[in-house]
């Protein structure tokens, strides 16, 4: 089956899905989430799964404004679907309809950052201000800190020694 991605009137997509001998339409605001499956994706809906056959790159690519969002490399979610976001010893997992989809650690700054600049009041300069925060307090996590590595490090050791 060839899936034809269908535009009607409005802003939202259908998408043909093949159920047997028939063709049902599934609007793209339904999706809660899609999950790869090799060159197929599955949708998720409040009435139930469905395969499709495209990747979930193209999805991607095609939804992004339409508020969907890569969340792992598995994943791609509906920000409009999203109950609960939940960050637990670093490790950030949302709740879509239920289920627990769990946002790889690369995705997780990006998917606060747009989360908050949406639900925060206030200029988008106040959000580009703390996601600088965060990208210099992670690069210092990175590198193990300010001062701790030279305290441990045998060679500063030496070199202090023979001055």
């Amino acid at each position: 089956m060839v899936v034809v991605v269908v535009k009607d009137a409005g802003a939202d997509e259908l998408i043909p899905v093949g159920l047997g001998r028939a063709v049902h339409f599934v609007r793209r605001s339904e999706v809660r989430y899609a999950e790869a499956h090799g060159d197929y994706a599955r949708l998720y809906t409040d009435g139930g799964s469905h395969l499709v056959r495209v990747s979930l790159s193209a999805l991607e690519e095609a939804w992004r404004d339409a508020g969907f969002v890569r969340i792992h490399r598995s994943h791609l979610v509906s920000l409009a679907h999203i109950d609960e976001m939940v960050v637990e010893s670093g490790r950030c997992t949302l709740r879509v309809g239920g289920t627990p989809l769990t946002v790889s650690r690369r995705n997780t700054g990006a998917l606060r950052d747009r989360l908050l600049r949406g639900a925060l009041p206030g200029p988008a300069r106040r959000s580009q201000g703390s996601r600088g925060a965060q990208n210099s307090r992670g690069a210092q996590g990175s590198r193990g800190g300010r001062g701790t590595r030279g305290a441990r490090n045998p060679r500063g050791s030496r070199n202090s020694r023979s001055s």
